[in-house]
């Protein structure tokens, strides 16, 4: 499984991932979670379906960012030769990060190092930390450089 948030670091995670996913023969998942902890989330519920709403209009920004993160991801998957399908839920990043690999048995989690957030906490992201501390599942932190 390769978690993106669309940055720079999850794109180079995802061509590593790809790699190691062509080495061992196995599939790809592509995971986005559109993080309703942020800031944002305190306008209301992002299931509010008002057409021209700031809270819809949000949500359909981050979905769009997560179809493209994921598609880049899949597209890159197929042209290697790879079986690969997308997933975006919404929620708390790491803890559906950790959740989707253990009900899915995943047998790799591959992520960015540092992620949009622009934080670094120990040279990684507060989401790869919290991913890394938490994890059953192999993890694998993926550096831009």
């Amino acid at each position: 499984m390769i978690a993106t948030d669309g940055s720079k670091h999850s794109e180079r995670a995802s061509e590593v991932g790809i790699d190691m996913a062509k080495l061992f023969g196995a599939k790809v998942t592509a995971l986005y979670v559109i993080d309703t902890s942020k800031e944002y989330a305190s306008l209301g519920a992002l299931e509010t379906k008002e057409s021209g709403s700031l809270i819809a209009g949000i949500k359909s920004n981050l979905q769009s960012q997560g179809e493209a993160a994921t598609g880049m991801i899949t597209e890159k998957a197929k042209l290697a030769g790879l079986t690969a399908n997308s997933v975006i839920l919404e929620g708390h990043p790491a803890e559906d990060i950790l959740k989707f690999a253990r009900d899915g048995k995943m047998d790799l989690i591959v992520v960015g190092g540092i992620g949009v957030s622009g934080l670094e906490k120990f040279l990684l992201g507060s989401v790869a930390e919290k991913v890394v501390r938490n994890s059953k599942v192999p993890v694998l932190v993926v550096r831009a450089d």
